[in-house]
């Protein structure tokens, strides 16, 4: 991906199929029901079937998500209102909008970004749709390239980014636009995947075959006999910007910020894709999941695995303005 050239006619191309592929997604789970990734208070559970390829999380369970990941999401909703109650938030890489909605909910101003028409869309439609009035504070959405638009200068209390500056090509230049946009007391709040290390990729990779799911085991197999490699290429033939950032993140957000949280998260590798696609009945699957939870905490907490997601709270390094 880096021989591309921003603006190029093979740019252009990859842009344009990383927006379809990410919109495709949210509009077949919406299809289906109401995802979390969309609206999490009311999201449903529901089973979408994704296509051939690369199976993963083909269930969408509100309860499962919540279990996994709903303290790092209140983190991220206690530190923004801590920070200001009605802060101006920009959220990039906001994808179909749930993080934006909840935020706006609890009565921030809130400005997502993303580089998919088909998921904005949608984001938009749900922002109609929103039920919770009372505490709400306003949301727009706009359709825009990271690579190349200007953010603005100390325009916002809170820049988030969630899960999403992986994709992001110019990623210096990003991190350079953040700096300018955020007010002189501001806040960069991102979480993201910066790169697994060979032993969680071994152990979520045993875990992923041996229980049962619902991905056949014959599938599981030929997915295992490819290897990481083999997952790696498949995706990036849907969503051509994958990864493209990984382990430059953390290096590059710290040239122009300084770190005031730095917390290591999922040890266990693939964790999405095993939670996604867990066939126990409920009063197995969320015992399950909490323990697996608790286990991935302690494993990260204690140094036998690294974890493969990092949430930071950062704020502009002095003289960098």
């Amino acid at each position: 991906m880096e021989q591309l050239r921003v603006g190029s006619p093979e740019y252009q191309a990859a842009v344009r199929r990383e927006g379809e592929y990410w919109g495709e997604e949210v509009a077949r789970a919406v299809a289906a029901g109401i995802p979390f990734s969309v609206d999490m208070r009311r999201a449903e559970r529901i089973f979408v079937h994704r296509g051939d390829g690369l199976p993963q999380q083909q269930t969408f369970d509100p309860q499962a998500e919540r279990i996994m990941n709903g303290e790092l999401y209140q983190f991220i909703f206690d530190t923004v209102t801590y920070h200001s109650p009605s802060a101006r938030v920009l959220a990039l890489t906001c994808g179909p909008g749930g993080l934006c909605l909840e935020l706006a909910r609890l009565g921030h101003h809130v400005h997502g970004i993303d580089i998919s028409e088909g998921a904005i869309a949608i984001a938009r439609r749900f922002a109609v749709e929103n039920p919770f009035k009372e505490t709400f504070g306003s949301l727009t959405y706009e359709v825009a390239d990271l690579n190349c638009m200007e953010l603005g200068v100390q325009s916002y209390d809170v820049i988030l980014a969630f899960d999403g500056l992986h994709h992001i090509l110019l990623l210096e230049r990003l991190m350079q636009q953040i700096r300018q946009a955020l007010k002189p007391d501001g806040l960069f709040i991102f979480s993201d995947n910066v790169g697994m290390h060979w032993l969680n990729r071994v152990l979520g990779g045993m875990l992923y075959l041996l229980l049962p799911s619902y991905v056949s085991y014959g599938k599981k197999v030929a997915i295992a006999w490819g290897g990481a490699k083999r997952v790696k290429e498949d995706m990036c033939q849907r969503s051509p910007f994958e990864e493209v950032s990984t382990e430059s993140i953390l290096e590059l957000a710290s040239r122009y910020f300084d770190f005031v949280v730095q917390r290591s998260h999922t040890g266990i590798g693939y964790r999405a894709a095993l939670v996604g696609d867990l066939r126990f009945p409920d009063i197995v699957k969320y015992p399950f999941l909490r323990g697996l939870k608790k286990f991935d905490e302690w494993s990260v907490k204690h140094k036998l695995l690294t974890g493969d997601h990092v949430m930071v709270v950062a704020e502009s390094k002095v003289g960098r303005h």
